[in-house]
């Protein structure tokens, strides 16, 4: 059976973000509410994404909702939406690779420390796929 494109979201992290943002209010000093239209919480407008449409400068709809409502249409719509995307990365392919070597350039220190750490998280599964493809050699 289909699954609802609202059990695709991580409500997990979802929460851990609603947490930093109400410990990120509390500093502020100033809380401000505001009700959602989609599932009629009051929330931190914390929680609202920008707008410069409206009044008060934020989106009608949570983050939550926003999220839930786009898993919705991308599963609805999941053969245009890929591709979409596939047109645009093979019409932005010398864009996209001068970017990704730009930022290789700018953060090599940061890319390095992040594979130390991969590397010592996987070390295990390294040696074994390693060992796997010697004795497929042989």
């Amino acid at each position: 059976m289909f699954k609802g494109s609202y059990e695709f979201v991580d409500i997990a992290l979802l929460e851990q973000l609603e947490q930093r943002l109400e410990e990120r209010e509390e500093k502020v000093g100033k809380i401000v509410f505001k009700v959602c239209r989609r599932c009629g919480i009051r929330k931190p407008i914390l929680q609202f994404t920008t707008d410069k449409r409206n009044t008060n400068g934020r989106a009608s709809i949570c983050k939550k909702c926003k999220i839930i409502e786009y898993l919705k249409y991308y599963y609805a719509n999941r053969e245009n939406v890929l591709l979409t995307n596939k047109r645009y990365r093979d019409n932005h392919k010398r864009d996209r690779t001068k970017y990704f070597q730009d930022y290789q350039k700018d953060h090599k220190e940061h890319l390095q420390k992040i594979a130390a750490i991969w590397y010592k998280k996987n070390r295990r599964r390294i040696k074994k796929r390693n060992l796997k493809l010697k004795a497929n050699l042989k």
